[in-house]
């Protein structure tokens, strides 16, 4: 399960006209915190947006998520990458990632493991008939 994943879910529901992800399960097994940002072309399918943060914040989640739709770029990440991101003044999250991927596996692993669950639930709302 790949970051990757979600754009190609994503284009069920709008036209993504840019998008950078990391994350999912390495090759040799290991675990980074997924982190995706995207931009779908105007309009926006605001409603899709609604839907994706019903899954996000479901309450069978396994981490706190950050989804932002609130700036040009959406963002989608676990809420602990942002704090780490906080706590050491990293200029990036992706150098956050990094400090949980190699010293917090057990949470790597959770979030991972989450954002299979919505991947699944966004499979299933692009196979409902509209």
């Amino acid at each position: 399960m790949k970051s990757r994943d979600l754009i190609t879910l994503l284009k069920n529901f709008g036209n993504v006209e840019w998008y950078r992800h990391a994350g999912g399960i390495n090759d040799d097994g290991t675990a980074r915190p997924p982190l995706v940002v995207w931009r779908f072309s105007e309009p926006r399918p605001v409603e899709f947006g609604d839907r994706l943060r019903c899954i996000v914040e479901a309450d069978d989640r396994k981490v706190d998520w950050l989804f932002d739709t609130s700036r040009r770029n959406w963002v989608l990440v676990p809420s602990r990458v942002m704090e780490e991101k906080r706590r050491h003044g990293f200029a990036v999250e992706a150098q956050a990632v990094s400090v949980l991927e190699r010293e917090d596996p057990e949470f790597s692993k959770r979030s991972v493991n989450d954002f299979g669950r919505i991947l699944r639930a966004l499979e299933q709302l692009a196979e409902t008939p509209k």
